[in-house]
């Protein structure tokens, strides 16, 4: 069966009706409402959000409520009203502007690194998580190259300290005041070597020894000592000179170390030290209070050191001479050198010829002629005789060790302290010549 369609409802209708309602408004509006009271009501409502729904109320003339919805009555006339639309929007973009000029305005929060990457890594895609790892691994493969470049400034640094030190030592040897230098001994003749021999049983000649091999062999300073300085009878004193000023233990005996064999071991050490060698001085007193056994206490501490110390290839007991005439006068040794009074220094030889261990007495031997053609170098009237002995003054203990003699009792301090130097600088030459 065939329906009847129902007639269409145009909009003609529905706009007579709302221009009815805005006809009835209007002149409502014009009878009932104070035209001055709406112009103030619009002044103090034109910044506010409720203006639209106000102008709709005053168009109906009936009190506003806060917080009231409009009805649908209401609305129904908004929404047919161009002029009331506009101001709508107009109201709706100015709080919107208000809303974005409080943004504006409020501090910035502090940023929050950690927050931050959450919130990338929530809303990244995926590709940007590839980006990261990348970033990731660009970041790791920079700390590797920092920390091989780190390590590599630290080598460098290490060489170059190193370099400066060697650098100093060297400039040292030719510091004005200090050590000018290594003694060239190529001028000195084998005629010019002079020895006393007080053995009984041993027939040598000095020359026989001259260019000998010594066997001595020094590590580098850096790797540790290479010299003993000791003292078997460390309380030796000189003749008080001007300014000295020590209380005697007993005849030319002092324990002040200011003034005994350990104040002559100090300059020995300056001195050497200057000249880029490592020294370890024993101080210690091994002649007091007993005089009686001293050398085997000094052997103890010989053997001591040696352990402690396993670089140490030379080992030096200092002592000084005593030349006393029948009538108690005590004889000085000394010669000028450089316009300077020194006292001479005597090496001293040990041999087996008591009967004691000492199968490299020779080599000492040929070491004490290499150290006696520097003091020669420096000034031939230097050196005394060496002294070849039958005892072995613990010389056994190490392949460098030597007996040196500076002075006797009649020098004095100053003059023993000269000859000391001379005597480091000539002996030193031969050492650092055996570095390897």
């Amino acid at each position: 069966m065939r329906r009847k369609k129902a007639p269409r409802r145009t909009g003609t209708t529905r706009r007579l009706a709302a221009l009815s309602a805005a006809v009835a408004a209007a002149w409502t509006l014009g009878r009932s409402v104070s035209w001055q009271a709406v112009g103030d009501s619009l002044a103090g409502l034109r910044d506010s959000s409720r203006l639209v729904e106000e102008l709709v109320r005053q168009e109906l003339a009936r009190p506003v409520t806060a917080g009231e919805n409009l009805s649908l009555w209401e609305q129904l006339i908004v929404s047919q009203s161009p002029q009331l639309l506009t101001g709508q929007a107009a109201v709706e973009e100015r709080q919107a502007g208000e809303r974005n000029s409080a943004w504006e305005a409020a501090p910035a929060r502090e940023a929050d690194p950690v927050r931050e990457a959450a919130s990338a890594r929530q809303t990244a895609p995926v590709r940007e998580t590839e980006e990261e790892r990348a970033a990731r691994q660009r970041a790791e493969g920079e700390a590797s190259a920092e920390k091989e470049e780190s390590a590599r400034k630290a080598a460098a640094r290490k060489k170059r300290a190193a370099q400066k030190r060697a650098a100093k030592r060297k400039a040292a040897r030719t510091k004005k005041g200090r050590v000018p230098g290594t003694v060239d001994v190529s001028g000195v003749k084998s005629s010019a070597l002079r020895l006393d021999n007080h053995t009984r049983g041993i027939s040598v000649r000095v020359s026989d020894f001259d260019g000998k091999k010594t066997g001595l062999k020094l590590r580098p300073a850096e790797e540790g000592p290479q010299i003993l300085i000791l003292h078997t009878h460390t309380t030796e004193a000189y003749t008080k000179g001007k300014g000295d000023k020590y209380r005697e233990t007993d005849t030319a005996r002092t324990t002040d170390e200011d003034y005994n064999m350990v104040r002559v071991g100090e300059e020995m050490k300056k001195t050497f030290t200057a000249m880029g060698l490592s020294v370890v001085h024993d101080k210690t007193k091994y002649d007091y209070p007993s005089y009686t056994g001293s050398y085997s206490r000094a052997l103890t501490g010989i053997q001591k050191q040696l352990k402690k110390y396993p670089t140490i290839q030379v080992v030096l007991d200092v002592h000084r001479d005593a030349i006393i005439g029948s009538d108690g006068t005590s004889y000085a040794k000394k010669t000028r050198v450089d316009g300077e009074t020194a006292a001479q220094v005597m090496l001293v030889v040990g041999t087996d010829d008591m009967g004691l261990t000492h199968p490299e007495w020779r080599k000492h031997l040929a070491l004490a002629v290499q150290i006696q053609k520097g003091m020669l170098a420096l000034e031939e009237t230097f050196p005394r005789p060496i002294d070849l002995r039958r005892q072995r003054f613990n010389e056994h203990a190490a392949p460098g060790s030597l007996l040196v003699e500076v002075g006797t009792s009649g020098n004095t301090l100053k003059e023993a302290l000269a000859g000391a130097r001379l005597f480091a600088r000539a002996a030193g030459s031969c050492y650092l010549a055996r570095v390897k």
